[in-house]
């Protein structure tokens, strides 16, 4: 046997009320179940822990108990994804960021060699990348990103000095 993590993804009709989902996280406990709820409360999804001996009866598993769950419930609804992982490839998810790596003005003048106040005009034109998070203390840019315009703006003009990371 092995352990298999599943979710299954679903679409109503109406909107799900926050007792109602609890309600089906309760029906579900014996799969350590977590219900995730969309801003609408049309969709969401279910994760679900089985033990199986493959994953495809695992799927088969989570499939009959989430669809018993929404019947029981009397909700209309439609699987719209799902998905399983064994419990290596579910701990190496978990292990991976969630945010992408980010550099604020300090760390854009590092990678570029120029001073914070160069970076800071730098940031200005609108070819650089756009933050991907703005906080209070500043405006935060996908590394990647910065990487890759300040070696497209080195091959577009030799003249501009980059340092190289």
């Amino acid at each position: 046997m092995e352990i298999w993590y599943i979710s299954v993804g679903f679409r109503t009709s109406c909107p799900f009320s926050e007792d109602l989902a609890f309600d089906m996280s309760q029906r579900l406990e014996d799969y350590a179940a977590v219900m995730s709820m969309a801003r609408d409360r049309k969709s969401g999804s279910v994760a679900l822990t089985i033990d199986a001996k493959e994953w495809s009866t695992a799927l088969d598993l989570a499939h009959t108990a989430v669809i018993e769950v929404l019947e029981a419930a009397e909700v209309e609804a439609t699987l719209t994804s799902v998905g399983a992982q064994n419990q290596d490839e579910f701990h190496a998810e978990l292990n991976e960021p969630v945010y992408p790596q980010v550099v604020g003005f300090a760390e854009v003048a590092r990678i570029a060699g120029v001073s914070r106040q160069r970076a800071r005009q730098l940031a200005e034109k609108e070819s650089f990348p756009h933050p991907v998070i703005k906080t209070s203390q500043g405006p935060l840019y996908n590394v990647h990103a910065v990487h890759r315009w300040l070696e497209a703006r080195v091959s577009q003009n030799p003249s501009a000095r980059v340092a190289t990371a």
